[in-house]
C-alpha cells in the first residue's frame, strides 16, 4: 500500500474551536522511568487519520503526535499504514501513533508469537526519519491486559534505548482500576474525553478525575469540542481536534493551557 510523502510545504485550513476552560489541578508525581519527555512542548496535537498541515506552527510550542498506523489483530495481525497527507515544519517535535484493533470476538491473542509479530510492526513507526518519541492507542479489555503487558515489553525491548515510550489510557487505568505500575513505559496519558457512560466524565469545565497512577501524572488527553478539566500548570496537554488543525485552533489551545 502506498505511504503518504511527508512535504513541507503552506495549506490553509479554516475550522472553528469551542471555547473551554482550563485551571490548574492535580499534583504531579516523578517519573522514576529512564526516558522522558520534560524537553517535549507542553502542547501536543493529536493528528488523525485526515489531511493536516502544521508547516506554519511554531515547533517551539507544539509536538504533534500523528496516526501513523493502525494494526487490526484478528487470526493474524495487519498493519495500514496512514492514508492522508500530513506536513511539518523542520524542527517539530514528532511522536508516531500506532492505533491497535482488536475485536474480542475475532482477535486471537494466545499465540505465544503474536507480541513479537505485532512489536515488529509497531517499531517500524519508531524508525521513521524526525520520529521523537512512540505512542500506543489501544484500548484493552479487562481480558486483554495480560497480551498488552506482552507487547509493551517486547517493543520496549526493540526501541532505542533513549526513545520515550507513550500510551493511551482509559480515564479508569489511571484510577481505580490502574494495572499499569510494572509497565516498562514513559507515561500513560489519560484520555479525559469520549467516557461513555462513566459518572464521573465531564459535564462542565474545571471537573475533576481523580488520578492515583504515577505513571498517569505527567501528562493528560483533551478535546477542543469536551468540556476540560482541571489541568496541573506543569502537565504536558495531548489535544484531539475533530476537524483539521489550523493555527488559530491551535493558538487558542495554547492560551488555555498556559492559563
Amino acid at each position: 500500500m502506498k505511504k503518504p510523502a511527508v512535504k513541507r510545504q503552506s495549506v490553509l485550513f479554516v475550522t472553528s474551536l469551542l471555547f473551554v476552560v482550563a485551571v490548574p489541578f492535580l499534583a504531579l508525581r516523578s517519573n522514576s522511568h529512564k526516558n522522558s519527555f520534560s524537553t517535549f512542548p507542553a502542547v501536543t496535537l493529536w493528528a488523525w487519520e485526515r489531511p493536516e498541515d502544521f508547516h506554519t506552527f511554531d515547533p517551539r510550542l507544539y509536538a504533534v503526535a500523528y496516526l501513523d498506523q493502525t494494526i487490526t489483530i484478528s487470526d493474524q495481525a495487519r498493519g495500514v499504514p496512514r492514508q492522508q497527507p500530513i506536513r511539518f515544519a523542520d524542527s517539530t517535535t514528532v511522536i508516531a501513533v500506532v492505533r491497535i484493533q482488536a475485536p474480542t470476538q475475532f482477535a486471537m491473542l494466545d499465540s505465544s508469537d503474536l507480541p513479537g509479530t505485532v512489536a515488529d510492526l509497531i517499531v517500524g513507526s519508531a524508525r521513521k526519519p524526525a520520529v521523537a518519541a512512540l505512542q500506543i492507542d489501544f484500548d484493552a479489555t479487562r481480558s486483554q491486559r495480560a497480551f498488552y503487558a506482552r507487547l509493551l515489553r517486547d517493543v520496549r525491548r526493540r526501541l532505542p534505548e533513549t526513545m520515550p515510550l507513550s500510551i493511551t489510557a482509559l480515564a479508569s487505568w489511571c484510577g481505580s482500576d490502574s494495572w499499569l505500575e510494572d509497565l516498562p513505559i514513559d507515561e500513560a496519558v489519560p484520555m479525559l474525553f469520549r467516557m461513555g457512560e462513566d459518572p464521573r466524565s465531564p459535564r462542565q469545565p474545571g471537573w475533576r478525575y481523580p488520578i492515583r497512577e504515577p505513571l498517569c501524572n505527567e501528562s493528560i488527553g483533551v478535546s477542543t469540542d469536551e468540556p476540560w478539566p482541571d489541568i496541573a500548570a506543569a502537565r504536558r496537554v495531548y489535544v484531539f481536534h475533530p476537524r483539521s488543525w489550523n493555527p488559530q485552533a491551535a493558538e487558542n489551545v495554547r492560551k488555555l493551557v498556559e492559563r
